[in-house]
Formats: C-alpha cells, structure tokens, sequence
C-alpha cells in the first residue's frame, strides 16, 4: 500500500477519525465492525500513515450521517447526534450486551478479569484476552489457544466454541489467516490450519 504524502491532510484525517471515536464513544475494532471498514487501515489512517480513498471516507461517513462536505470542512467540528442514529444505538446495545469491546465505556469497565460465570463468562474472557492483553501480538492456532486459555485463565473451551467467540472479531479486532500444517516430521500436511492475530 501506498504512504501518506500529504502530511497536513493525513493530518486532518488522522483528527477527524479521533474526533470520531470520540464523539461516538467506539473503539477503533468498534468503528470499523460499524462501517465495514477495515481495523488495520482505520489505525493506519488515524496514525496518518495511510491515505484514504473518498470512498473510503463515504463508507465511514454514511452510517453515521456526515455529510462529505462537513467530513473535509477541517476548520468546523463535526456534529453526530448519536441519540438520533438508530443504528448505532441497536449496535451499541448489542455490542455492550456481548462483551465485544466496540465502545470505550465497556473497555473501561473490562481493565479487570471478568468475573461473570457460564457462557458469559467464555465472551468476557475472550475480549478480556484480546483487548487486554498482548496475547495475539504472535499469531496463534485455535489448538494453542485451546491449551494456552485452560493453563493461564481456567478457561476451559471446546474448539468448536473457540471458533464461534473468535468469528465476531475476525475482521476488526483479529486478523485470521489460513497456513499449512507441518507434521512431527516435519514435512507439510495438506490440512489448512488458521493462525489468529491482531488486526
């Protein structure tokens, strides 16, 4: 991908998706399961490092009903009624109600281990690990996991469980990509295994 150039527009840019997030209250992982934007190039954009297409910006603005012109008119704030979006009030309360770490206010909440029990407790833990904790700084297999989450968080899971409470995040929170296993003697399986990481 290409690099930003224009300093003072990547700049504002970067301003603009912070003032967002503020005003919205939603992490970047929140931001971007919202707009379908991608959660490695919203971070990109929000550091300046990246330019973004209108597009991009279009996808960004529209469920939050910013006009464009306002969006690039960097001398004026921008006006979200949030109380008014009713889509982001149905996303909030679903996100806030699944632990899915999409708003600032349920991170602020979560710095503490979780302390629900039964399959609350399974989601909780799950964004607890990915959202506080450099667990998936290194990619990881579902079968590390599996072992890694019942050694250090009595966190006993089923695989297919695991890949149910991880699918949410695939995208925004987690990058997931398919490899090859290698067998013992290490020669490579035609088994296709995921590797999970941060987005």
């Amino acid at each position: 991908m290409g690099k930003a150039t224009d300093r003072t527009l990547a700049k504002n840019i970067a301003n603009r998706i912070d003032e967002i997030l503020q005003k919205t209250g939603m992490t970047v992982a929140g931001l971007a399961a919202f707009t379908k934007v991608g959660a490695s190039s919203l971070r990109s954009y929000q550091r300046g490092s990246l330019p973004i297409s209108v597009e991009t910006v279009f996808k960004i603005c529209t469920p939050l009903a910013i006009p464009l012109t306002d969006f690039f008119d960097f001398h004026q704030p921008l006006r979200i009624d949030v109380d008014k979006l009713t889509k982001l009030q149905t996303f909030r309360s679903q996100s806030l109600s699944a632990s899915s770490g999409y708003f600032q206010e349920e991170k602020k909440h979560f710095v503490s281990k979780p302390t629900s029990t039964g399959r609350k407790r399974e989601r909780d833990y799950i964004a607890y690990i990915i959202f506080h904790t450099d667990y998936f700084a290194t990619p990881r297999t579902v079968a590390q996991m599996l072992t890694d989450f019942a050694h250090e968080h009595d966190l006993h899971l089923e695989s297919g469980r695991l890949y149910e409470l991880l699918k949410k995040y695939v995208g925004t929170a987690l990058k997931r990509r398919p490899v090859l296993r290698v067998k013992n003697d290490e020669s490579t399986s035609k088994r296709t295994i995921f590797l999970y990481s941060k987005a």
